[in-house]
């Protein structure tokens, strides 16, 4: 009976284990459509003998291949692969499919040139190889696309020109360039052949100029988006003036100095701009003519060292989303001087340099960020309509109002960040009763109890940062409710209680935090096999726990365990409303983190009173990068399992009791930068090779039995000769490994850690390799030039 199927649909079903190769075989298939989100089906196209009548292929699953028997499928009309994770180039073969119309490869990590044949295809209308890490250049000349409207090649490593074929397109309606690595002149004249074309981006490309004829009369009547970020434009483009159907202008991080009062005469329905990151950024007016604007409904003038908030904002009734972030506005928001944004949802004024805010004039907000300002007195309660109050970083005192607790207000509050301020007391019970996403409260002087948050089990609770304050007390048995709880940081309070077991029945706890307060007694082992299975940092540093190190939850880390394949981003998810940081101790400092990456996990335990061996289970746990188990009474001998740590960056065993010589099996960690074994009774040979050539007399003083190099201590024999650091040597056998150190110190330890990690085990992305050279060799000359 399958045999005479024509149409397969398979979506989210939670498919598992291998696909059968047979379904691609099927004698009458025409549709064939495959999606899962979880992406643990193993799935694997033909090879050989893969024909038939197969007319639209939509598979969203993890696949590694797209084999070249893909071009035997000739009445293909639709081809659409989605977030696999393809090796290779994409084939040639897709030349045969002559009757292809839609081609959608974007989101995967096909490498190599782009056929030029993929260009000829005649039929094709939809083609879309955006997010890849294509490279090389466009063809020359085309034959095919007659039909083609929309294609997107952005995010991508393609270089060279932009070939003026794209101009000639007659049905093209959509372009999309931006994020690669074109270069030289962009000839604008062209545009104006492109009359249907809706769409267009080159944003954040090498290009060097734009010219144009001019008396350029440009005539693209049907173009809304127009997106030119990052495009080393040093003037307003002319052109611009004459596109009135133009809806959305990007023109940020160029160096646009001026805009003439004129400009916006004929850009009557242009409603999003921004014009962020030009500096200084001013409007000039030479003729009689007033500065009339339009109305825009998102406007974005983020760090163009603007000094005060402008009159002209008072008629700008239909704006939605305002950012002035990053510049120099002083002054007050006060009732008698500030009356606009009566409809502002959006509005971001953090880094400026506002000294007070006795009213709100934003009636209809719901984004508020206020951070980083010179903001003092009290805090007053943003408007009930406030989904997220951002007014980090000032100097408001007193304690939190009341009023931020009132029934209006219950329903829309998620994320709360009052961090860093001088505010004080206690806090009121009403805020853990509150459906808080993110709550920071990190570095005031509240004190009493921690509250009751999550009482009720259905908690949106994601985030609680109660760092540095003066809580005490024991913790609440309530926070066990907090089901949605990722980051918890307790860390620098005066809470006196024991380790907080049942904390580990949270699925998604990924940070947990309780370093410098009273905790105390023996940590138990766990029977619970899935306790604290997703957590990747754990800080207990800089209290009173006593026994051995807690075996069972080494084992039971998996999150510590399997980082290698997880996306590099940023904790937080995507709203972005608030910023995860924490501190870790590494080489006897103490290490900022503002941001915490997805692939990042540590472990520190130091300062306590821990005795016994450390466990060889430790050596388990592959994915950690900073690992501390200093300043305890462990005994013992180092695990030779810790050479098993392939990310590893910082390990400090320093002040304790070990024994033993250090294991030869530590050499082969290629990015360890930061070692202390220092005062132990560790003896005989220090290893030598890859970064242990690399480390000082520090990492090992106080052990009187160590001997060769770098100690002074001779071990009586042929020692080898000492390795002398040299950074070229770094830099061919680690790929540039040698400047991270380098470049920790100059801009956060971890970061030029993690880059070295990252880059390696990705294979070197070419944007992350440009950006820490640079900044790397910045670092490097200021280092040598100081020693």
């Amino acid at each position: 009976m399958s045999s005479f199927i024509t149409t397969l649909i398979l979506e989210e079903n939670g498919l598992q284990g291998k696909f059968p190769e047979d379904v691609f075989h099927f004698p009458y298939l025409q549709k064939f459509n495959l999606f899962e989100i979880d992406n643990q089906l193993e799935l694997k196209f033909p090879k050989t003998n893969w024909s038939g009548p197969l007319k639209s292929l939509l598979v969203s699953a993890y696949l590694q291949e797209l084999p070249d028997s893909i071009g035997n499928l000739r009445s293909l009309e639709i081809l659409e692969l989605l977030n696999g994770n393809f090796k290779g180039p994409i084939p040639a073969s897709l030349e045969n499919l002559t009757q292809l119309e839609h081609l959608y490869l974007s989101s995967n990590n096909f490498a190599g040139p782009i056929p030029y044949s993929i260009f000829n295809l005649t039929q094709v209308q939809f083609l879309d190889l955006s997010g890849n890490k294509l490279v090389g250049s466009l063809p020359s000349k085309v034959s095919g696309l007659s039909q083609l409207s929309i294609l997107r090649l952005d995010h991508n490593f393609l270089s060279g020109r932009v070939p003026s074929w794209l101009f000639s397109l007659p049905s093209l309606v959509e372009l999309m360039l931006n994020s690669n690595k074109l270069n030289g002149t962009f000839e604008l004249d062209k545009l104006s052949e492109i009359s249907k074309l809706e769409r267009l981006s080159l944003s954040d490309n090498a290009l060097s100029s734009f010219t144009s004829a001019s008396n350029a009369n440009y005539s693209l009547p049907n173009l809304v988006s127009l997106e030119l970020s990052s495009c080393n434009i040093s003037e307003f483009p002319n052109f611009v003036r004459n596109l009135e159907g133009l809806y959305f202008l990007n023109l940020s991080y160029n160096r646009v100095h001026v805009i003439e009062a004129d400009m916006f005469l004929k850009l009557k329905g242009l409603e999003v701009l921004d014009l962020s990151h030009n500096i200084p950024l001013f409007v000039r007016n030479n003729s009689e003519v007033d500065l009339v604007l339009p109305l825009f409904v998102e406007l974005s003038l983020s760090s163009c060292n603007i000094t005060e908030l402008s009159n002209f904002l008072t008629t700008q009734e239909s704006l939605n989303f305002l950012d002035l972030s990053n510049n120099n506005i002083q002054g007050q928001v006060t009732e008698q001087e500030n009356n606009w944004g009566s409809n502002l949802v959006d509005l971001d004024l953090s880094k400026n340099l506002l000294t007070a805010l006795e009213y709100y004039p934003w009636k209809s907000i719901e984004i508020l960020d206020l951070g980083s300002n010179l903001l003092e007195g009290p805090l007053v309660t943003p408007p009930p309509s406030t989904m997220v109050f951002l007014i980090s970083n000032n100097r408001l005192n007193g304690e939190i109002p009341s009023s931020i607790c009132d029934p209006a207000r219950s329903d829309y509050l998620l994320f709360l960040d009052l961090s860093y301020n001088n505010l004080s007391g206690a806090i009121s019970k009403c805020l853990g009763l509150r459906h808080l996403a993110g709550l920071n409260l990190q570095g005031n002087s509240f004190h009493g109890n921690v509250l009751d948050f999550c009482v009720e089990r259905n908690s949106v609770l994601e985030s609680l940062n109660l760092n540095k304050n003066d809580f005490d007390g024991s913790l609440p048995k309530s926070l066990a409710n907090c089901s949605g709880l990722e980051v918890l940081n307790l860390g620098n309070n005066k809470i006196n209680d024991t380790y907080p077991y049942w904390l580990g029945d949270l699925p998604g706890l990924k940070v947990l935090v309780l370093r410098s307060n009273y905790f105390h007694g023996q940590i138990a082992h766990s029977a619970n096999k899935s306790h604290f299975s997703n957590l990747q940092i754990l800080d207990l540093s800089h209290n009173m726990f006593s026994g051995f190190l807690p075996t069972t939850y080494f084992t039971n880390f998996k999150g510590m365990m399997n980082l290698a394949n997880v996306d590099m981003a940023y904790m937080g998810g995507p709203s972005q409303y608030y910023t995860d940081s924490i501190v870790l101790t590494m080489k006897g400092e103490e290490i900022v983190l503002e941001r915490i990456l997805t692939i990042f996990a540590a472990i520190d335990m130091s300062s306590n009173r821990f005795e016994g061996t450390i466990p060889e289970t430790v050596g388990n746990l592959i994915s950690l990068i900073v690992l501390n188990f200093s300043h305890n009474h462990l005994t013992g001998h180092i695990p030779s399992s810790l050479g098993n740590l392939a990310a590893l960056e910082s390990l400090d065993l320093s002040c304790n009791r070990l024994v033993g010589e250090i294991p030869s099996q530590l050499t082969g960690l290629n990015f360890l930068e930061v070692l202390n074994l220092s005062d132990n009774h560790l003896v005989g040979l220090i290893p030598q090779g890859k970064q242990f050539n690399t480390f000082l007399n520090d990492s090992y003083v106080g052990n009187t039995g160590l001997c060769g190099f770098p100690v002074s201590k001779s071990c009586g024999r042929s020692d080898p000769p000492p390795a002398i650091y040299d950074e070229r040597e770094v830099d061919s056998a680690f790929g540039l490994n040698g400047k991270f150190v380098m470049m920790g110190y100059g801009c956060g330890l971890v970061f030029g850690f993690s880059a070295g990690y990252i880059m390696m085990t990705i294979r070197k992305p070419k944007w992350l390799v440009g950006m820490i050279q640079r900044a790397g060799n910045r670092v490097l000359r200021r280092f040598k030039k100081n020693r």
